[in-house]
């Protein structure tokens, strides 16, 4: 028996800001919007009417897809860490959801990340101690997304994460199809976001020459190649396809690279995303725009998207 095919639908991203929702909203429109919540959406003291009042007075149309998605810190300032599951962490999970509900989402976003400033702490050890330690704070997190009735994703990340900051963090999870397989299996009912740019990255720190690597980064290369996985892109979204409900759609380029235009990059994107059109439900361009308040890659993401949808369906009449 053949899967039925489902209707992928094309989303922007955006901050719940009047200007990027008025920015995503305008013609031509999406068919939904993925919502980053930044930590300052959700420290005022209103905060939970301040950001569904954004989204109601921004008049989407009544079939508009919204999904939620985590901030890169929590309330407290620390960087989010999917391994801590202290009050701080929960509060900052416990809010996206409630935003979630209050906008009638239909999924939130969470990445997988432990994060360290020391790539010299990267090892196989580290690795599945933080897997296990992850598993507390992504049972409260199932929970919470449940109650709001959202769909509860996890999100892969690059080997160097700039965190929307220009830093450098590194995580021992997050990169490879099997952490998300990993932790998939110990909580069944998470579904993934895969970032095809992220993974491009990863790709790329697996097959870099150590040479061409400065020294401060080098373990990160080392612990890259010493990970068994998929070595192309159509083979990193075809591992983890049958748990995946949303996709980033951005392209990479070298070792840092990320959330490039859709054709400014490494990788043939209509190549990798074509197996998931019809198999995916969302597909999120997220490419880093030089003037936030304007979707300018975003909205060239989004008409590829589209072209690459219509081929697809001529190709299957």
């Amino acid at each position: 028996m053949t899967a039925t095919a489902i209707d992928t639908r094309i989303l922007l991203k955006a901050r719940p800001t009047p200007e990027q929702l008025a920015d995503r909203l305008a013609a031509p429109a999406p068919e939904g919007i993925e919502l980053y919540l930044d930590r300052l959406d959700l420290v005022a003291v209103d905060w939970l009417e301040q950001v569904s009042g954004q989204v109601r007075r921004a008049g989407a149309p009544p079939d508009f897809v919204w999904i939620v998605e985590a901030p890169i810190r929590t309330l407290g300032g620390s960087f989010f860490d999917l391994t801590r599951d202290d009050d701080d962490h929960q509060e900052t999970l416990r809010r996206v959801a409630r935003v979630g509900s209050a906008i009638g989402a239909v999924a939130a976003n969470v990445h997988v990340v432990a994060p360290t400033t020391d790539a010299r702490e990267l090892s196989a050890d580290s690795r599945e101690r933080k897997l296990a330690e992850a598993l507390p704070l992504l049972e409260y997190y199932e929970m919470v997304c449940q109650e709001a009735g959202l769909v509860p994703q996890i999100e892969n990340v690059p080997p160097v994460g700039r965190m929307r900051e220009s830093a450098f963090v590194f995580s021992p999870i997050g990169a490879a199809t099997d952490d998300l397989w990993a932790l998939a299996e110990a909580r069944p009912a998470l579904r993934l976001t895969v970032d095809v740019s992220h993974a491009a990255l990863s790709l790329n720190w697996r097959t870099v020459a150590l040479s061409d690597v400065e020294p401060l980064l080098r373990p990160v290369a080392e612990f890259s190649r010493d990970r068994p996985g998929p070595t192309t892109l159509s083979e990193y979204v075809a591992a983890v396809a049958d748990l995946t409900t949303t996709v980033h759609v951005s392209n990479a380029s070298g070792l840092l690279g990320e959330g490039r235009s859709y054709d400014d990059g490494d990788e043939n994107l209509d190549g990798s995303l074509r197996q998931l059109v019809g198999t995916v439900p969302y597909f999120v361009t997220e490419t880093l725009e030089t003037r936030p308040d304007r979707a300018t890659g975003m909205r060239e993401a989004q008409t590829r998207l589209l072209a690459l949808r219509a081929s697809c369906a001529r190709g299957s009449a």
